[in-house]
């Protein structure tokens, strides 16, 4: 009897293992999606921008415009929401004098497609950044990611030469995240691996982290070990902050209008 029970047991893991493998897109992105007729309402100038993907799918962003603007930021938002949310962080870039590029990731806002693995992401990535580069050389172009965008943004940021990365509540792996959460997962499921430390070791350009000591969705334990992995980071932890109010602390508002300016 014990030799059945542990079968069934085994059983049972091996059938869960496999349904959090199948369903994984479904617990980690939650896209929602807009009329490809919806009107954003921004103060300021932006455009709509359409990309081509490598395979012809349609990645939608917007590009926030200034005159005379010093640089372009390029940010890659967190898991939630659309350009239509994180846009309203718009302002803050172009009143120190950069333009700001958002877009979505498939299957969110107007963005073509689904979500199917790390390296359809990271072509998509690839696309937005080849776009920035259209319209200002790399000196000038900064690279910005919150939450689950950091280990994109990271990646851009290892494979090329921007003038600054910028992570709000990274990971140092989102496979170490994922089983943090769910224990029982092993790591040779997680088909998302976005090892950021990794992709650290090859940044040359100044990185600045920031992130919330009460972050409970990824705990700024996460930094902290990028830190002490990766010296040249400046790191700048906001007490008393979670994971979405980082970005509202004084601290980062402080730190990035210094780092901006």
């Amino acid at each position: 009897m014990i030799k059945y029970g542990l079968i069934i047991i085994a059983g049972v893991y091996i059938i869960v293992c496999l349904i959090l493998f199948l369903i994984q897109e479904k617990l980690l992105f939650f896209p929602y999606e807009l009329p490809q007729n919806h009107q954003y309402q921004f103060s300021g100038l932006f455009e709509e921008i359409n990309l081509n993907a490598k395979d012809g799918t349609i990645i939608h962003g917007l590009h926030f415009k200034i005159k005379k603007p010093k640089g372009i930021v390029l940010f890659f938002h967190g898991n939630g929401g659309t350009v239509n949310d994180w846009g309203e962080g718009a302002s803050f870039y172009t009143s120190l004098g950069y333009d700001i590029f958002y877009f979505d990731y498939r299957g969110y806002g107007k963005s073509g497609g689904k979500i199917k693995s790390e390296t359809q992401l990271m072509n998509d990535a690839k696309v937005a950044y080849k776009y920035v580069k259209t319209k200002f050389s790399e000196d000038k172009i900064i690279v910005s990611g919150t939450s689950i965008g950091t280990g994109m943004a990271s990646q851009i940021a290892a494979a090329n030469n921007p003038k600054l990365l910028l992570l709000n509540a990274p990971y140092s792996s989102l496979v170490k995240v994922i089983r943090q959460k769910i224990k029982i997962v092993p790591s040779f499921l997680v088909k998302y691996k976005f090892k950021t430390t990794d992709y650290i070791e090859s940044v040359n350009c100044p990185i600045y982290v920031f992130h919330g000591d009460n972050d409970v969705v990824i705990p700024h334990s996460h930094s902290l070990e990028l830190k002490a992995k990766h010296p040249k980071i400046d790191l700048n932890i906001a007490e008393g902050f979670g994971h979405n109010d980082v970005t509202n602390s004084e601290k980062w508002i402080r730190r990035m209008t210094d780092i901006l300016k």
